[in-house]
């Protein structure tokens, strides 16, 4: 119980409300009379939300992932044109860098990839036929705390 910063009432329920642009803590008489908008600040959690599990949800994806040779594809099509790194770099206005990794074996930004496979006329992704299952489940009210997901990738660790 607190007190109301409007009337002054003791001992009575308050909320957060918005007066003149200013959060204050308001009794429920005030909130009514005044027609007082209360205060919903996007970092407190909903009350309801906290007392109903989530339902757990499947996600099915079915997408085009990058080839596992894509760096191979890409060297071979910038070979087959005659360009240096450094030309297609400069044919894609993007840091020399950036081909030297992706030739090298390292995953390239989709951007990148997208823009590759045009200006080389080359396909680095191909069409998935694997399905992606994921379970999401969120039992407890507090969330996922990066605590939480740090045990569970050293779970896995340990169990693998």
């Amino acid at each position: 119980m607190a007190v109301c910063e409007l009337c002054g009432s003791e001992g009575v329920s308050t909320n957060r409300g918005i007066v003149s642009n200013v959060t204050v803590e308001v009794c429920s008489r005030c909130t009514e009379s005044m027609g007082i908008e209360l205060h919903k600040s996007p970092f407190e959690k909903n009350q309801s939300t906290l007392r109903k599990p989530l339902p757990k949800t499947r996600i099915q994806s079915e997408k085009s992932e990058l080839s596992t040779d894509f760096h191979i594809r890409l060297r071979k099509a910038r070979d087959s044109k005659g360009w240096s790194q450094k030309e297609l770099a400069r044919k894609m206005n993007v840091r020399v860098n950036l081909i030297q990794k992706a030739e090298s074996g390292t995953r390239p930004t989709d951007d990148l990839i997208t823009k590759l496979e045009k200006v080389l006329n080359v396909k680095l992704k191909e069409d998935s036929d694997t399905v992606h299952d994921t379970m999401i489940s969120r039992t407890s009210s507090r969330g996922l705390t990066i605590a939480d997901a740090l045990d569970d990738f050293l779970q896995g660790e340990s169990d693998g």
